[in-house]
């Protein structure tokens, strides 16, 4: 989400039927097990009840850059030397995404286009995408192990551009992103992380 590291949104996610976490998220698998309400988060993947699905897609992580002072004070760039997502989507009966999972191998590499400093992250992981305000918006949180998410001067918090080693959920909002509002705000963050800014920042 972004995926771990992508930009995405419900258009997305019924189109191709895949997040990108807004301007970055990236993000492995946990079958069906029943019973969350539709809307509630599923923790552990748990798939919410009487849902249609999945639909299975493979989403491309395509490369985009940072403007300087977007996300990190340089201008950067992510690419994805591997990418071999798999995105599993379920639906209500009109066809609008209610769950999803994510997972597959993915690796980033984040690029300070000021002085060519470059490093890569294994940031393969499992996501589960919900949306807490179904059916009444396109808010989703992405939630899961080992991705990355970058936060744009206007989000909260502001301008990092995280790799989670441990757990990370990210609530993102599609309106307020084409708005230049708050389009990602972190919910939860625990266990190690890096913030790519910095990295690439240093020498």
């Amino acid at each position: 989400m972004g995926k771990r590291c992508r930009r995405s949104g419900r258009t997305a996610a019924a189109t191709a039927l895949a997040i990108g976490l807004a301007a970055a998220l990236t993000v492995g698998a946990a079958g069906p097990t029943s019973a969350a309400t539709p809307g509630q988060g599923a923790p552990g993947g748990r798939v919410p009840a009487g849902l249609e699905g999945p639909i299975v897609t493979h989403p491309a992580s395509q490369p985009f850059e940072y403007r300087a002072g977007e996300v990190c004070p340089f201008r950067a760039r992510a690419e994805f030397p591997v990418s071999e997502l798999r995105l599993r989507t379920w639906t209500d009966k009109e066809g609008r995404p209610v769950f999803a999972i994510e997972d597959g191998p993915l690796v980033l590499r984040a690029i300070n286009l000021d002085t060519g400093k470059s490093v890569e992250r294994e940031v393969s992981g499992t996501a589960t995408i919900t949306y807490p305000e179904y059916p009444s918006s396109d808010v989703y949180v992405m939630s899961g192990d080992n991705w990355a998410a970058g936060f744009h001067y206007h989000d909260r918090p502001a301008s990092k551009w995280l790799v989670s080693r441990g757990y990370m959920s990210v609530k993102l909002d599609p309106a307020a992103e084409a708005t230049g509002g708050t389009s990602k705000q972190l919910l939860a963050l625990y266990g190690p992380y890096e913030d790519l800014c910095t990295t690439l920042a240093g020498d």
